[in-house]
């Protein structure tokens, strides 16, 4: 399930750039206002989470400081339509909520049809996909974070997504084929959680998987640390 969050600013001043794990954050914060036993197995469970969020859409101007921009939406996405409408009720509840010193309010909430899918589709990201893995550096392994131009990169995609596809179903996918083709150049970005940076990933691919596999992607999104809003995908024509 999908839901589409409109939003509106009510502080002048301009949104830092760092605004994904406060939005994380604030997302939690909704969640357990509205489902406390949800919220505390969530916190507690060192499994996969099975839900993601785009960053801000629409109208938005970065300057050099931060983003300015009146209102704008986000996406929130799970396979568990128990978080998204957890979540979207907290939301309405107290619509009001910051990032930040940043004032917001709710101004609407749509909740999507469901996705169909065939056995290939074209995702764009609308937040960045994060994967990671180790290497040996001269104290031992160290972590190293993967871009879209690694051969690693696409190995730990498919195996990130059956992974948590077996974790929330209880059972692997009829097929577990994954092909992936990325469309044209990646912008890398790098993202500040909780004091650290992770490198991560904007661009265009082609999946040609199993429908289920495809649908959960789609839904619950693609990569690591979906929960702190990475691997946010939207459906492209073609």
């Amino acid at each position: 399930m999908r839901a589409k969050i409109s939003v509106k600013k009510l502080t002048s001043r301009l949104l830092k750039f760092d605004y994904q794990y406060p939005m994380a954050a604030m997302l939690f914060r909704k969640l357990k206002e509205v489902d406390f036993r949800l919220a505390s197995e969530l916190h507690s469970s060192q499994d996969f989470k099975f839900y993601t969020f785009s960053w801000l859409q629409g109208d938005i101007h970065p300057h050099h400081s931060g983003l300015e921009f009146d209102a704008a939406h986000f996406i929130l996405s799970s396979p568990d339509p128990v978080f998204v409408k957890s979540f979207s009720e907290g939301l309405l509840a107290v619509p009001e909520f910051r990032l930040g010193a940043i004032k917001f309010i709710v101004t609407g909430i749509e909740i999507f049809p469901e996705q169909q899918f065939n056995k290939k589709a074209h995702f764009r990201t609308i937040s960045p996909i994060y994967l990671k893995t180790l290497r040996e550096g001269e104290g031992g392994p160290v972590v190293y974070d993967l871009y879209p131009n690694e051969g690693k990169f696409y190995e730990n995609l498919h195996n990130n997504l059956v992974g948590r596809f077996k974790a929330f179903y209880g059972n692997a996918p009829i097929s577990d084929h994954f092909d992936v083709t990325r469309r044209g150049k990646f912008l890398p970005k790098r993202v500040r959680i909780k004091g650290d940076f992770r490198r991560c990933s904007l661009f265009d691919f082609v999946v040609e998987a199993s429908q289920e596999l495809l649908k959960f992607g789609y839904e619950a999104g693609f990569g690591e640390k979906t929960a702190m809003g990475f691997g946010c995908v939207e459906l492209m024509d073609g």
